[in-house]
């Protein structure tokens, strides 16, 4: 019988120590977090900003989830931003972790701002509830100086802005390809260039009497195109005088050559022979004349022996004569 009631008795002292030991874990962990908010200034101007500072202190291993809204708190105060968290160490394996909310109202009134919220576990933990009034703004009535609302404008034409992304892109591969033929041309002209200086230059006299046989092979004047025969020739001995007395027959007239030709000690004593020619091509070209057959063929002469008769004389050395002794 004794035993019986000792045996319940221990039971008894049992489930009286698990309840008290509940208790205190409970109380422990209700204990683990606390959390604080305080207003920066309880009364703002409309549109002004003020802050929440939040005051958080919890076990360093413990992981907390903050219920902040990132918009609005209550209807009517707007959340701007929320600053980065400032942790502190306050030993005893607790840290303090500090934030700021700023916040805002464009509306006046006296508005009521509910508790902040964290989660740990299954536990809340929740701030007292915070105020805040919003002043309005006053304004002077008398010194407003208001403007009547703009018509409605229309966006400023930009060309740029209704041509398609790929029209630049075309464009930029035209460019390179001008760019890359402009850059080959003017690498094959000067290579073309120095070819042709490389190339042995004809001596004039050879070049005016190639000419003026091929020209005489042509037989125009006897195919009734008399102008284009006396142009032809023409032609020929005023780039022949260019390039063997250098004198710029090309750009001179009839008269202007033969008063070059005398000045020059080479060219006066055939002078004649010159203007024998130009008198006919001139009489051709500008009054429309058609000389007589022995008129052409005594141009074509006169241009043969203007040309050999100026051509280069070979220099002669002269050889040194030995002294003989007598």
């Amino acid at each position: 019988m004794f035993i019986k009631i000792d045996n319940y008795m221990h039971f008894n002292i049992k489930r009286v120590l698990f309840a008290f030991a509940l208790i205190f874990t409970t109380s422990a962990m209700a204990q683990s977090v606390v959390i604080s908010a305080k207003m920066d200034s309880s009364a703002i101007w409309m549109g002004e900003q003020t802050s929440i500072k939040l005051e958080v202190v919890q076990d360093k291993d413990a992981q907390l989830l903050m219920l902040i809204p990132s918009d609005t708190l209550t209807q009517g105060v707007e959340v701007l931003s929320v600053t980065k968290e400032d942790t502190t160490d306050i030993k005893n394996n607790r840290i303090q972790i500090n934030s700021e909310i700023i916040i805002t109202s464009f509306d006046s009134g006296f508005y009521y701002i509910p508790p902040i919220k964290c989660l740990l576990d299954k536990d809340t933990f929740a701030t007292d509830p915070l105020s805040l009034k919003v002043v309005p703004v006053e304004v002077d009535q008398t010194n407003l100086d208001l403007k009547d609302i703009k018509d409605v404008w229309s966006p400023r034409f930009v060309l740029f802005d209704f041509i398609p992304g790929y029209v630049w892109i075309i464009l930029l591969i035209l460019l390179l390809i001008v760019a890359a033929v402009y850059a080959y041309l003017r690498f094959f002209k000067k290579e073309v260039l120095a070819k042709a200086q490389e190339a042995p230059q004809i001596p004039p006299y050879e070049k005016a009497m190639d000419q003026l046989l091929k020209l005489k092979e042509e037989k125009l004047w006897q195919a009734g195109q008399d102008k284009l025969y006396y142009t032809r020739l023409i032609d020929i001995l005023r780039e022949y005088l260019d390039l063997r007395f250098g004198i710029n027959a090309m750009e001179m007239t009839s008269t202007q050559i033969l008063s070059s030709l005398r000045a020059n000690s080479e060219t006066k004593l055939v002078e004649k022979n010159m203007k024998n020619i130009l008198e006919v091509a001139d009489f051709v070209k500008f009054a429309k004349m058609r000389p007589l057959p022995d008129d052409n063929e005594a141009s074509m002469r006169n241009a043969i022996n203007f040309v050999e008769e100026t051509k280069p004389q070979p220099v002669v050395e002269e050889e040194e004569i030995p002294n003989s002794k007598e």
